[in-house]
């Protein structure tokens, strides 16, 4: 049982690395954005391959408490950087993207877009917030946001 969390402690170090290794040199501007994406897919393929191992090995019967404890900590840090790296995939993904759609239309176009997707998120916020998110937002002292078309363009 040893050997099986060894393993599994090694795959996660060096998956781990190499995401962590990806995403600094990606900000560094020594990867492109669109490179990151794609060095990072491997890497979400055999985070994959390692849970569904890990998830057999935890079905086991003849687990120590020490054991289970151990194959916990790996499944909460695969969970960990399951989101790190797609978060960094949608992340750099929305970046690109942007930068594509920004360089195609006006400028103007440009502004009344991100202005569009902001009211989408205050609706949001409107809609899904609970009555504790609405009283904090009561307590704000901003100036309100215009949600007036001419305020916008």
């Amino acid at each position: 049982m040893q050997a099986i969390l060894q393993d599994l402690t090694t795959i996660l170090n060096i998956l781990e690395g190499r995401a962590l290794y990806l995403i600094k040199e990606g900000v560094r501007g020594a990867i492109a954005p669109d490179g990151v994406v794609s060095e990072l897919a491997p890497l979400l393929r055999d985070l994959k391959a390692c849970y569904r191992r890990l998830t057999d090995v935890q079905e086991r019967q003849d687990l120590s408490y020490d054991a289970a404890r151990q194959l916990d900590e790996a499944d909460r840090r695969c969970v960990w950087l399951f989101r790190k790296i797609r978060l960094q995939q949608v992340f750099l993904t929305k970046l690109s993207l942007e930068a594509r759609f920004r360089s195609l239309v006006s400028t103007e176009a440009y502004d009344i877009y991100q202005t569009l997707l902001n009211q989408d998120e205050e609706e949001r916020d409107a809609l899904s917030g609970d009555d504790a998110r609405i009283r904090v937002l009561l307590l704000e002292e901003q100036p309100e946001r215009s949600a007036s078309p001419k305020d916008s363009g």
